[in-house]
């Protein structure tokens, strides 16, 4: 079976970790891509229009503001996690994720693909700093971070300095006055979507037909 990966930097080191990426052809897009949807939605499906040569599609893109919505492959299907975005697929599931959203919804959660590749709180903080100055930056920041209040890493197999990766939340969490916590991820969803896999919380879409917002918005979703 011929199988194309289009995945997302935030998930690149677990695929890679998995070593399932040597045995098919695989494109990682920047972690920029998530600050702009639509951008998002447009370079995918130019990406899956280049790849009707393959047995199937694989996306490690969730929901993910709905960039998927409308993506079409007219020959070959696709597969892709049922999850609101990364953090959910880190985390085994998306039931998971909604079940510690409800436990404590003030939580940020941080992966080591988001740490390495993405565009942290403070990172952002700091950019504003720049364009704005500090005193309107803070209120930039505070307008849409100010509700969390503790920061959590994802611990996620092959992880080579985790010390490394718990002093930048640390120093996070201390900037904007979290706690700092830590949670075992689990990498049994993404295992399976990376191997072609249908899985309880995958979606499958037959070529042809669109991703639609029926299919993102089904009971796995809710749970």
């Amino acid at each position: 079976m011929k199988l194309k990966l289009i995945g997302c930097q935030s998930t690149m080191n677990e695929v890679r970790w998995l070593g399932i990426d040597q045995e098919m052809d695989s494109e990682f897009l920047d972690y920029s891509f998530h600050a702009r949807p639509d951008k998002l939605h447009r370079k995918l499906q130019e990406l899956i229009d280049q790849s009707q040569d393959y047995d199937l599609i694989i996306l490690t893109y969730g929901r993910c503001s709905n960039s998927v919505v409308g993506l079409v492959s007219p020959r070959v299907p696709l597969l892709f996690p049922a999850t609101h975005d990364c953090i959910g697929l880190m985390l085994g599931s998306n039931a998971r994720h909604m079940e510690m959203f409800r436990e404590n919804s003030l939580t940020y959660y941080f992966s080591q693909g988001w740490l390495d590749y993405g565009r942290t709180p403070y990172a952002e903080y700091l950019e504003y700093v720049e364009q704005f100055g500090e005193k309107k930056a803070k209120k930039l920041i505070e307008a849409l971070y100010g509700r969390y209040q503790k920061a959590v890493l994802i611990k996620t197999p092959g992880m080579r300095d985790l010390e490394g990766y718990r002093q930048q939340v640390k120093e996070i969490a201390d900037f904007f006055g979290w706690k700092v916590g830590e949670i075992e991820g689990d990498l049994n969803l993404l295992n399976a979507v990376v191997r072609g896999k249908k899985a309880a919380e995958t979606v499958y879409v037959e070529p042809g037909k669109p991703v639609t917002l029926e299919m993102l918005r089904s009971e796995r979703y809710e749970n």
